[in-house]
């Protein structure tokens, strides 16, 4: 092979390194993360939950209720209420209808306290579009019902399929909603043979006695006393970094001031404030006015949505108040199957929406950690004592209780920042808020 030959076969191959060079260059694109054009940051502080489970981890009843023939038997166990609530899941509902013009407010409390009848009860009203992505609801078409009661009843049956009703009645009696579906005969057969003599024997049951609170309405609690216990419980502080990131678009033009226990974080649209004597916050975003009022089941999704956005479902919060014409929701936190109650905002999530986005967003920034049972345990009385207390009270007007629980009353250790004391009491509702009833000094008990 001669020269101009090796020369040429050289040339060749440059012209070709050439060509290759010159097309990578013109076509390549550099591998930049994708920005957000809202500034937003993924962050999480806990670990998110799973869209799909959002509905079945934070809307649960709290009581659950068995009407036999001759006795009422309920229980808060959470283990109970939720095989109840997983049958209902599985089972085929179909037929949905709206008769609530079919039913007086004497025929509804028939309908929910009738011989066997199962009765869960939730908090407050709950979207039935909501609720019912956790059913195999034929018919999702139930856009504006709600509901605060789900009936199973096991007594009318007739031909091949029985009811399951959905219920809301104000405490007022001014308003009620009442929707029945159908379900097949042989899920019904099986539950009650599963879940009838369960509820009649089962020690996590205890028998109730319905109580009069005013001339129209009446409530069913335990008939004898029963003793609780007293838990500590160490925390976990979560990083207020990841949650400045989580609820600013631009955390880098956060400015930052302090004074003694409260922290601030600033922007030009939005304030969070920091109490880090009872380790809360409140984010607040004043750009975003208050919306005159939300659907309740919109209200819910994105209240959910929002907090796993950032992996805010720390411990065990379920839905517990609604408000829709406020644009306001509380998550409270709930422990050994009660709910808890903190004078400082230490046990609930809560969020108040605007037109395009959040307004209010207040919570606190622990979770709890470990724990161990106090040595005490606390007496509580009967349902009848309770009543006989309220009436004591001079300053209760009981046309105004709404509702009476058990609950437990969360205080920070004196001694030590990091452990809190969970102390175990009745609570009633009272107008819309829930209060401690204290019945050491009354007689009756």
């Amino acid at each position: 092979m001669n020269y101009e030959k090796i020369k040429s076969i050289v040339l060749t191959v440059l012209v070709c390194i050439s060509v290759f060079l010159t097309f990578n260059l013109w076509t390549y694109s550099p591998g930049y993360d994708t920005i957000n054009s809202d500034g937003a940051y993924d962050v999480s502080v806990g670990e998110k939950l799973k869209d799909n489970e959002l509905n079945t981890h934070l809307i649960r009843p709290y009581k659950l209720f068995y009407h036999g023939r001759n006795k009422t038997v309920g229980t808060t166990n959470q283990t109970e209420m939720n095989k109840v609530t997983e049958q209902l899941g599985k089972w085929s509902l179909f037929e949905i209808k709206n008769v609530s013009n079919e039913y007086s407010f004497q025929e509804i409390n028939t309908l929910i306290q009738g011989e066997d009848k199962f009765e869960l009860v939730f908090p407050d009203i709950v979207p039935l579009s909501v609720f019912s992505q956790g059913l195999n609801l034929e018919d999702k078409n139930v856009s504006t019902a709600s509901f605060n009661r789900i009936i199973i009843d096991l007594h009318n049956a007739n031909g091949d399929s029985g009811s399951i009703f959905f219920i809301t009645v104000s405490d007022d009696k001014e308003e009620k909603a009442v929707y029945e579906c159908q379900v097949s005969l042989a899920s019904l057969d099986s539950f009650k043979r599963n879940f009838v003599q369960r509820a009649l024997y089962n020690s996590a049951y205890r028998q109730y006695v319905e109580q009069p609170i005013n001339d129209k309405k009446t409530i069913f609690l335990p008939k004898d006393a029963e003793d609780y216990v007293s838990y500590y419980y160490y925390t976990e502080l979560s990083s207020l970094e990841e949650y400045k990131q989580a609820l600013f678009s631009d955390p880098n033009s956060v400015n930052m001031g302090s004074v003694d226990d409260l922290v601030t974080f600033m922007d030009v649209s939005s304030i969070l404030t920091v109490d880090k004597n009872h380790n809360t916050f409140s984010f607040v975003n004043p750009s975003e006015d208050k919306d005159d009022g939300s659907s309740p089941a919109m209200l819910v999704q994105k209240s959910m949505e929002f907090v796993n956005d950032h992996g805010g479902w720390t411990d065990d919060y379920q839905l517990f108040s609604i408000s829709p014409y406020e644009n306001k929701i509380v998550y409270r936190l709930f422990l050994q199957n009660h709910p808890v109650f903190n004078d400082n905002g230490m046990a609930e999530v809560s969020q108040t929406w605007g037109q395009n986005g959040i307004n209010k967003y207040s919570r606190p920034y622990f979770k709890l950690d470990f724990s161990f049972k106090d040595t005490a345990e606390v007496l509580l009385p009967s349902g009848s004592s309770v009543i006989y207390a309220l009436n004591q009270v001079d300053s209760i007007d009981l046309d105004y209780v709404e509702d009476i629980a058990v609950g437990y009353k969360m205080t920070r250790d004196p001694n030590e920042s990091r452990k809190l004391n969970f102390e175990p009491s009745w609570y009633y509702k009272y107008d819309g808020n829930w209060l401690r009833l204290s019945v050491d000094d009354k007689e009756g008990l």
